[in-house]
């Protein structure tokens, strides 16, 4: 998650660009290899708590970030970052 931080910065990491602040896009691992990393680590953490958390509980929470990650591919550009040019 550190590294997340360092790349993003703090408006990026909580979503500046929804409140106007002008976020540049990153291409830096993770995120130019995984698509929404940010997502797709919290589903592996979560997987990695199956040992002593019920199965139900952590699927209900996974299909709450599947589903934030469609939401959030079907939203309007315009309110995402902008690759810089």
């Amino acid at each position: 998650m550190r590294r997340v931080y360092q790349l993003l910065g703090e408006s990026g990491t909580y979503y500046g660009v929804r409140f106007g602040r002008s976020i540049p896009w990153v291409t830096e691992f993770p995120f130019g290899y995984v698509k929404d990393p940010q997502y797709v680590g919290s589903i592996m953490s979560l997987l990695a708590c199956l040992s002593w958390v019920p199965f139900q509980y952590i699927l209900l929470w996974c299909l709450g970030y599947v589903f934030m990650i469609h939401v959030e591919s079907e939203e309007d550009p315009s309110t995402r970052a902008k690759p810089l040019s």
